[in-house]
């Protein structure tokens, strides 16, 4: 398999690297490799991604403007960033891998697909691209290296910076599936320029929309790294087991369950959640209804969510644990709302790193999602950004822009608040073991985080709630407690 019979994108990657071998810069030997493979058959998939990395990081240096940067050059060099061939993948049997892989994979004749992979998808990725190739889908890939980006855009200028976009946005153009594998976050992340990722997402944002549209369709999963444990104070391979477990529940139930749910939730007019840590806040949803979030876009899931009247929100939030955004920690949240906007926030660890978040621009200052996370089997507060919306007995506002889906799983559907903005930051807030209670129009439908109706028992129990005969093998054990047996390292 040739790069370019994956996708047409690939030819004027090759064509627009060509034109640079008149000045390679610093890059030249990079660039000469790069260009070599252009001409290589790959028999193997893992040599055929590693060359697509190396062809990506080529192209993004020369479309950055920083080929002739020898503090650019320096600079990487010293952060030691993996390449493909230093990616890992969970210390986890390879069929569970797999079958994570499965979960994400949505495409069909006739789509353009593009492939997402960070850290950690080592088998899940080469899955997904011996998938596609297998079914002669046209894809590209496209690697999400937090650390590489975040020098690239630290390092460019505005005019580098909008041919990174302009880059993006050419891979895009025909995409309509997207499969995302992406990783935690690295050991030592760089901090980003704000006012340069500002830019660039900014750039990015036909892109942006197209996802929250629904326009591209895409299925996600971000795999906790060992800095995702430390940060949680998790031990990693119990963080590991955590997240196969929560990928693995009783799905068809919860999808019922949370279907019975959201009618109620649609036919409401006002949410009001409190909890022991100092919250109580309300907000109108009348007008809104909610999307059935399960397994079809994000791995694990579940919530339910929508968006709040954009000026009702009125109180305060206490969210208490750790949130990362951009490679910095903000720990144990108080916001306060009136009329919508949030008017005093504080912050016990990294108030001044929120204060320039929420500086984007004004949507920051308003929410344009409410959420309620449903995984019943995790109970506990975590920093991932996947993980963290999906908590059971949470639930969560994003901080920015709204989603403008129209329709979720085929189900019309109403999100969009109007709310504008270049950040969508959930802030969760938990209410399990916080004495939490959800009001929906005064009346109380969950109570300490756990749900009060019996048609919602499998979002509080999971596995436990469904009779011991029809669980998988594993969830079986006397207690009935859901647990599954130790991660098993794969063999080489």
């Amino acid at each position: 398999m040739k790069i370019e019979q994956l996708n047409s994108f690939y030819t004027g990657v090759f064509d627009a690297l060509s034109q640079k071998m008149a000045s390679p810069g610093l890059w030249g030997a990079e660039l000469d490799a790069a260009l070599a493979r252009r001409d290589a058959d790959f028999t193997d998939t893992d040599d055929l991604l590693a060359a697509l990395h190396d062809v990506q990081r080529v192209s993004q240096i020369f479309d950055a403007g920083l080929e002739n940067d020898a503090a650019f050059r320096a600079t990487l060099a010293a952060a030691d960033i993996p390449a493909w061939k230093d990616f890992g993948a969970p210390p986890v049997d390879i069929s569970l891998q797999h079958s994570l892989a499965g979960k994400l994979y949505n495409a069909k004749a006739g789509d353009t697909g593009m492939i997402t992979l960070g850290d950690g998808s080592r088998e899940i990725g080469k899955w997904l691209a011996d998938k596609c190739m297998a079914a002669e889908i046209s894809f590209t890939v496209k690697f999400a290296e937090q650390n590489f980006e975040s020098l690239l855009l630290n390092h460019a200028d505005e005019d580098g910076i909008g041919k990174l976009a302009e880059s993006h946005l050419r891979q895009t153009a025909r995409v309509t599936k997207t499969m995302v594998a992406r990783g935690g976050l690295p050991m030592n992340p760089v901090v980003t320029d704000q006012n340069k990722e500002n830019l660039y997402k900014k750039s990015i944002k036909p892109f942006r929309e197209r996802v929250s549209s629904g326009e591209i369709f895409y299925t996600l999963t971000e795999i906790p790294s060992r800095k995702d444990a430390e940060i949680d104070r998790i031990p990693y391979n119990d963080y590991i087991k955590l997240f196969f477990e929560m990928c693995d529940q009783p799905w068809d139930r919860v999808t019922r369950a949370q279907a019975w749910l959201i009618e109620r939730l649609n036919a409401g007019k006002t949410l009001r959640m409190t909890n022991s840590d100092g919250t109580d806040i309300g907000m109108s949803i009348d007008g809104f209804t909610f999307c059935n979030s399960v397994i079809a876009k994000n791995v694990p899931g579940s919530e339910v969510f929508s968006a709040p009247v954009k000026t009702s929100l009125n109180g305060k939030i206490v969210a208490k644990g750790r949130f990362e955004h951009n490679g910095q920690i903000i720990e144990d949240l108080t916001l306060v709302f009136k009329s919508g906007r949030l008017v005093d926030f504080d912050a016990a660890q990294g108030r001044d790193a929120f204060a320039e978040i929420i500086s984007v621009d004004d949507g920051t200052r308003y929410a344009g999602e409410i959420g309620i996370g449903t995984n019943p089997h995790l109970k506990q507060h975590v920093a991932n950004g996947l993980l963290v919306e999906k908590i059971g007995g949470s639930f969560h506002i994003a901080l920015g822009a709204a989603y403008t889906y129209t329709q979720y799983g085929g189900i019309p559907v109403t999100v969009n608040n109007g709310n504008e903005s270049a950040l969508h930051w959930d802030i969760t807030t938990m209410l399990y073991g916080k004495n939490g209670r959800i009001y929906l129009d005064s009346a109380i439908i969950m109570d300490n985080g756990l749900w009060l109706a019996p048609e919602l028992d499998v979002l509080n129990r999971g596995w436990e709630s469904v009779p011991e005969r029809e669980r998988p093998e594993y969830w079986k054990t006397s207690a009935g407690s859901g647990k599954a047996p130790a991660p098993e390292t794969p063999k080489p």
